[in-house]
Order: C-alpha cells, then structure tokens, then sequence
C-alpha cells in the first residue's frame, strides 16, 4: 500500500492528512494501479481486476495561449500541445521499407527501395534490419546517415490510447503525429503530439465578481478501460502561456501542478474504470477595469446624488427628479454588468455593491419624504437634513474605503476555497463530523455518495469532502520522468 506525503508541514494544517493510504498503487508508485475490484458493493465484494498489462500512457499538456474567457457563455479557449508516449509491445519486428542510394551504379535507379524487417531502431535513427529479398536472411545494420527515409509501421494495426475531452465544445479534432523513438524485442516507443486550438465549457464561480479566481480546466479522460491503459503525468518544467486580457496567472500554485491524473479506485462500485486528467489554470481576474471604469463611476453618481441634500426641503419635487435621475444612472451601470455575466442563482460582489448604491439612494428619497411630512413637527428639520446627509456620506466613504482595501488584499485560503466550492477532485478528503476520521474519497463518489462513515455508522449527512490544493499536497499519482532510450539502443554498435 503506497504512502501519499503531504508537501510541507506547514501548509497541511490538519496533522492526521500528512500520511494518507493510497490502495493499489504499490510502494514505488510508479503511477499505474496494480488491480481493482469492480462492482466492489455486490455480495461477493465485486470482481478482480489485474491491470499489471496495462499499457503506461506518458501524458503532458503544455498550455501556449489563452486566448479569451467568455463570462456570460461561460466558456474558454485555449491553443495547447498535447504530448503522449508510451512503449507499445507489439510494436517489434515490423515490416517496412527503407530509401537507400545506389552508390555502385549497379543499377540505372539512384534510389531503391529495400522490403526489410525492422528487428531494432536505435534512438539516434541507426537501424537494425533483415533484406527480405536476402536469401541468406542476415541481419544488416544502417547508420542513419546511409539511408534516406524509412516508411512508419501501420499505425492503424498499433496500440493507440483513445481519449476524448469532457468539456470540449464540438471543435474538430485536428490530426496528430505519431513518430517511432526506438523499438527492440520489448516493443516500440511511440510518441504522438498534437496542437489544439479549441473551445472548453466551464462552470466559473462568480460570487466575488470582479476580483475573482477561476479555474480553467481541460479534462480528458480515456475510452478503453484501466485494465488496458493508464495515463501517468510527465515531470517538466514550468512554462506559463501568453495571458488574454483580464487575466493573469497565479505562478505560485501553477508551478505546483498544471496536469494531474486523478488516482483509480481500488473499490470501485461500477463496471467500467477509466484513467482520467485534469488539466487545471489558476487564472486570476484584473479587476481593475470594472473598478475604473463601472464601480468607480457608480461611486461618484452617488456622490453626485448626495448633493440633493443642498436643495431646499422646500423643493420636494426638484429633489425627487434629481434623485431619480441619478437612480436610473446606476440601474443603467446594473444592466451593463447582467449583459455581461451570465444568470446565477446568487448575488456577485458588484451586485451587492450596485444594490447598495441603489439603497442609499432610496435612503435619500425616503429621507426627503418623511422630513417633508415632518414639518411642523420637527423645530429645524434643515438641521436634521444636513446631519442625516453627512451620516449617508460618511457610510457610503467608509463602505468603499473599506471593500477597496479588500479588493487589493489576497486571503490566504483563496484556491482553497475555490476548489472547494469547484469540487475540484485533486485530493477530496471525506471527514465524518461525529468520530472524526478522515479518509481518500473515492473519485467515482468525492460529489456524493450515501454510504455511512466506516468507523462509527453515521449516517452520509455528517460526512463531508474536503478538497484539498496543490499548495497542500503533492499530486498522488506522482510525476514520472519521461523515460530516456535504454543504453544499448543509443546507437548502433560499432563495426569492428
């Protein structure tokens, strides 16, 4: 049973999460699940399921640009590469054919063509081959400069690792390229890289609209089973992509982890697990737009309206079309931000402000009208008038100074929180409220699940997830190194 380490101790605020049991990855944790029981909930506590075959798919996603973020469809595009690799074993022994010159002149033909088998290709292009038009059969080696081209294996009769994208909005798949590394008795190493220009749906959190954090994700996920392959995340360096306007990077998580691959479950209640990714953009929203040019001009139309308290009581209607044309103002500004957010169920930040503006004017109507009816009443309503303006003015000053300081401050727990209410399944801890204990979400269940806690019983209404961020643990599918050529097949071997 592998062992998940949390990143520091100091960021890993809970002791009992520093050292979480990850089932059937094995102790090196080499990135692939070892076996799994499926329809592990059955009387007979399910079937198992031996992965050991299964094929290590080497899986990166390097992000060039982004090029815009749609608030009101909601959705992102982004131009990417994605890289995969992985050591096919039935790729050996292949039939190809290599473009030789005919140095000799034996032939009136510069260039042949050899029908050969290819038994080895180094990782510098040098090549191991038999003629099949040799009656002898022998076993010939060409370095890569004594040969022109060598025609791919059929790629059409090779392993190929399926997938798919989740949220992709309907873009055409454009074609990729395959390429062989090297190949011997244990099988082919194949690499395939593709460019994406594409459009992806997303689900953004707008509560704290416009200084909000976003989690842009491409999620993709494998349409063969786990038993036939995993993918396995590449250790790489950090490279961030050109930003959109609007928008910037959070680096210091970024640099943590951009792809993941979520963990399989060892107890998987279904018939059917799949090896799935995440890759995840921590985008940052500049604020400073709406502030200047909305928030700002709506702060300034209320100043403009608290200067019908310099108007004469006496003047009731004056005051009233002074008051309403500054209302319609800022309703005006409330429609421009509708326009351009889509429709939530909750209120953002600057609808909390815009209503605010709106309610300090409605202060000031209703001001206005019971003073009005108070006259006679009150021995100098002028007096009260002006005090009850400084008051609105003073509330409004300190309101804005006051979210103004929040707006340039960065909580601590900001991606916490996020991922938090994205459910974002990096690393879901289910906690049980009654005994305490913690324990690994499944990932087919980290949303949901009606199964009771297994230490005391209680019921799934005090169990709660958890969702931990990179800044807390490392990813638990850990990055492997991309696999070098082994050292006998760096080159072909010298001839004597």
């Amino acid at each position: 049973m592998g062992r998940i380490q949390a990143a520091s101790a100091e960021t890993v605020w809970d002791p009992d999460l520093r050292c979480l049991p990850l089932e059937g990855y094995g102790d090196d944790n080499d990135g692939v699940l070892q076996n799994y029981y499926r329809n592990c909930y059955d009387r007979d506590g399910g079937v198992l399921v031996d992965c050991t075959e299964a094929v290590k798919v080497y899986i990166d996603i390097v992000g060039h640009e982004l090029k815009t973020v749609d608030d009101h469809r909601e959705e992102f595009r982004m131009v990417f590469m994605l890289k995969l690799a992985w050591l096919d074993p039935d790729l050996k022994n292949f039939k190809s054919v290599i473009t030789v010159r005919d140095p000799k002149g034996e032939t009136k033909l510069h260039l042949q063509q050899l029908e050969v088998v290819v038994t080895k290709m180094y990782a510098n292009g040098d090549i191991e081959f038999i003629d099949l038009s040799d009656p002898e059969q022998k076993t010939q080696i060409k370095l890569r400069r004594d040969y022109l081209s060598l025609r791919e294996p059929e790629w059409k009769e090779c392993f190929f690792p399926t997938f798919s994208f989740i949220n992709m909005q309907n873009d055409p798949a454009p074609a990729g390229t395959r390429k062989l590394l090297w190949c011997n008795d244990e099988g082919g190493f194949v690499s395939y890289t593709v460019k994406y220009d594409a459009t992806f749906k997303e689900c953004f959190d707008l509560t704290n609209f416009p200084k909000d954090h976003q989690l842009c994700r491409i999620r993709l996920t494998a349409e063969k089973t786990a038993d036939e392959f995993q993918f396995v995340p590449v250790k790489k360096w950090f490279s961030s992509p050109q930003m959109c306007d609007m928008w910037t990077l959070d680096e210091e998580i970024q640099k943590k982890c951009t792809v993941y691959v979520r963990y399989l479950d060892r107890q998987f209640p279904y018939q059917l697990q799949r090896s799935c990714v995440n890759a995840v953009f921590h985008l940052e929203r500049k604020g400073d737009f709406y502030f200047h040019s909305m928030l700002f001009m709506v702060f300034l139309v209320i100043i403009v309206s608290l200067c019908t308290l310099v108007i004469p009581l006496a003047d009731v209607s004056g005051r009233l079309a002074y008051s309403s044309t500054c209302f319609l103002a800022v309703m005006a500004y409330r429609y421009t931000l509708d326009a351009m957010l889509p429709r939530k169920d909750y209120f953002t930040l600057a609808d909390k402000y815009v209503i605010f503006a709106c309610g300090l004017q409605v202060a000031i109507v209703l001001q206005t009208v019971i003073l009005q009816y108070m006259d006679g009443i009150v021995e100098d309503p002028s007096s009260v008038d002006k005090c009850a303006g400084l008051v609105l003015l003073l509330a409004w000053l300190v309101v804005n100074y006051y979210l103004r300081r929040i707006s340039r401050s960065k909580p601590e727990n900001d991606w916490r929180s996020v991922y938090q209410a994205r459910q974002e399944p990096y690393a879901p801890v289910k906690r049980c409220s009654r005994c305490g204990g913690k324990w690994l979400s499944k990932q087919c269940e980290h949303k949901g699940c009606s199964r009771d806690c297994r230490n005391c019983s209680a019921p799934s209404s005090k169990i709660e997830v958890v969702y931990y961020t990179p800044l807390e643990f490392e990813s638990f599918v850990k990055p492997q190194r991309f696999p070098d050529a082994p050292s006998e097949l760096k080159q072909a071997p010298c001839e004597p």
